[in-house]
């Protein structure tokens, strides 16, 4: 077998093959624009070392040492080392696209390994698919916003895979004390994610509650006050249920078990479908109606019957935009002011889904500072913040599920009919009006061991 070629890479020895940069610009965006051509720069040469990289181990003898002789060389740790050889092989096998995109000084490592991570319990085949969606969806996004990316088109190739991986981490949960300095320790647990979140909501409820009656303690300390006081106070009488919403957004037809498509935890990611049906279906758990655009996914309606005004509408858009939509924020719409994109009071601004946007406060306030602008596309909901340096950044109401042609709803429809002879005409009609389904509350109680499923004879609650 002939040895690897290996790859072309420029001589940077002397630095002549780098650009030059004469002088820092005068202008503010002139300035932003060369941080972006250097950084552009640096990611290039990120692409030609990992390329170098990957070669050095391909030739070596023993493989397995190469980590060991990457920390002395760059004396850098051993565990750092193995994760620059384990992207270096990955870029350069199972993620071409995303080599491609560093070359082009797209992206750097780092962000290429929040690729990476998602992909190595798939095969080689999936990875390169994985990859190929992935392509597609890197303008604009921050390391948390690709690894939740990549996260979700994981779950959508390899749907039986990542149900069952979710499964067997919930049996690994646990908790953890680990000793830090300066008379501090660090309590922290691995949980499924419903009652984690559920969890922290209750804490910071009450946090910020205190919070608003003594400022002489930060919010972060009264949540760590509150926390340890949770778990220390004796309760009389069983467990205290904690009071807090988790909110799940998952198409009818995966709600119905027509379908395993993932669902979404409202400021967590994709979620498998066993595991959405198992909250919706919980003692405690509310299930609202929410009407789509077929074509788009797009929510339009909360549905007449729970529209109240005002509540109505903060409904609709939370559940609209589901975080905030600031790009690369992604606390939870349910926790984020409703603001007008066009200020009521000043440039009669409507008080309509069409001109209401989640924000958190942190980004709400934002928009008052100067030279930030915060404008909505009242046809299509897009989002443009303006920078004080000019700078346009771009996000989309996010659809609740893929488009769809009448074909493929008659389908579902075909099949819950054909599994039984006494469908309602309500879960006909809401599958036939293309209505989805978000379970929008779970308070923290004791998971059920086996899934919950619905039954078919029975019309949706809503």
């Amino acid at each position: 077998m002939s040895a690897p070629t290996a790859p072309t890479l420029p001589d940077f020895s002397d630095l002549r093959d780098l650009p030059e940069f004469p002088g820092i610009p005068s202008s503010r965006p002139g300035m932003l624009r060369r941080m972006r051509q250097v950084q552009a720069w640096v990611n290039r040469l990120q692409a030609h070392y990992f390329e170098a990289l990957a070669h050095f181990t391909r030739t070596a003898e023993e493989p397995a040492t190469v980590p060991h002789e990457v920390a002395l060389a760059l004396a850098i740790g051993k565990q750092a080392a193995h994760q620059q050889v384990e992207l270096a092989q990955a870029l350069t096998t199972r993620l071409p696209h995303t080599l491609e995109a560093m070359q082009r000084g797209e992206i750097d490592g780092y962000k290429a390994a929040k690729i990476l991570e998602p992909t190595t319990i798939l095969t080689d085949d999936e990875a390169r698919q994985v990859d190929a969606v992935m392509s597609t969806r890197l303008a604009g996004k921050d390391p948390g916003g690709l690894r939740r990316s990549t996260n979700r088109a994981v779950a959508r190739i390899d749907p039986e895979g990542y149900a069952g991986r979710c499964r067997a981490r919930r049996v690994r949960r646990k908790v953890e004390l680990i000793p830090l300095d300066d008379g501090m320790v660090q309590l922290s647990g691995d949980l499924p994610v419903e009652i984690g979140v559920a969890a922290y909501q209750r804490i910071d409820r009450e946090a910020r509650r205190r919070r608003a009656r003594d400022k002489t303690r930060t919010l972060e300390q009264h949540r760590a006050d509150v926390y340890a006081e949770l778990l220390l106070t004796e309760q009389r009488g069983g467990v205290t249920t904690p009071r807090a919403e988790v909110f799940v957004y998952m198409d009818v037809l995966t709600w119905l078990g027509l379908n395993e498509d993932v669902a979404e935890l409202g400021g967590q990611g994709v979620i498998p479908a066993w595991l959405a049906r198992q909250i919706a279906y919980s003692d405690n758990a509310t299930v609202r109606r929410v009407i789509t655009d077929p074509d788009t996914g797009q929510i339009v309606s909360v549905g007449r019957n729970a529209y109240r005004p005002p509540a109505g509408l903060a409904r609709l858009i939370r559940v609209r935009d589901r975080e905030c939509r600031l790009p690369g924020c992604y606390r939870p719409s349910q926790a984020s002011d409703i603001d007008h994109s066009e200020q009521w009071y000043a440039h009669d601004g409507e008080t309509a889904d069409q001109n209401l946007v989640a924000l958190c406060r942190t980004h709400h306030g934002l928009k008052h500072r100067l030279g930030w602008g915060f404008h909505i596309d009242k046809k299509t909901g897009r989002l443009t913040v303006i920078t004080p340096t000019g700078d346009h950044h771009t996000s989309d109401p996010p659809p609740l599920h893929e488009p769809r042609t009448p074909d493929t709803d008659e389908s579902a429809i075909d099949k819950s009919i054909a599994d039984t002879s006494t469908v309602d005409d309500t879960a006909t009609e809401t599958l036939a009006g293309r209505q989805t389904v978000t379970g929008d509350r779970y308070t923290e109680s004791t998971p059920r061991q086996s899934e919950a499923h619905p039954d078919p004879s029975e019309p949706p609650p809503f």
